[in-house]
């Protein structure tokens, strides 16, 4: 098993209610792929670099996870499909 970090960037205009929701639902893919959630960071609102999709300023929220090296695949395809979401990475942290 490997650990990564996924970086998500939200619409900044949802609800607080929406973003948890949205927060539990990206929680819920990491461990439907029997992923193991370490630690979930909320970065706050930022201002974008460029525009995306028309918004100028997003959310974001860091989820370090430990799964095996299938899983971020199979969550890049199930992320996209989330529409709240502007952006997302996931990268594998380095061997210690």
């Amino acid at each position: 098993m490997f650990e990564y970090e996924l970086v998500v960037v939200s619409r900044a205009d949802i609800s607080e209610e929406a973003r948890s929701q949205l927060i539990d639902r990206v929680k819920k893919l990491i461990e439907a792929e029997k992923g193991e959630i370490l630690s979930v960071s909320d970065w706050g609102e930022r201002e974008l670099a460029y525009q995306i999709k028309k918004n100028t300023k997003g959310f974001y929220t860091i989820f370090t996870f430990r799964a095996n090296s299938k899983t971020p695949r199979v969550l890049n395809s199930k992320i996209n499909l989330i529409e709240e979401l502007l952006r997302h990475l996931i990268v594998r942290k380095g061997e210690d």
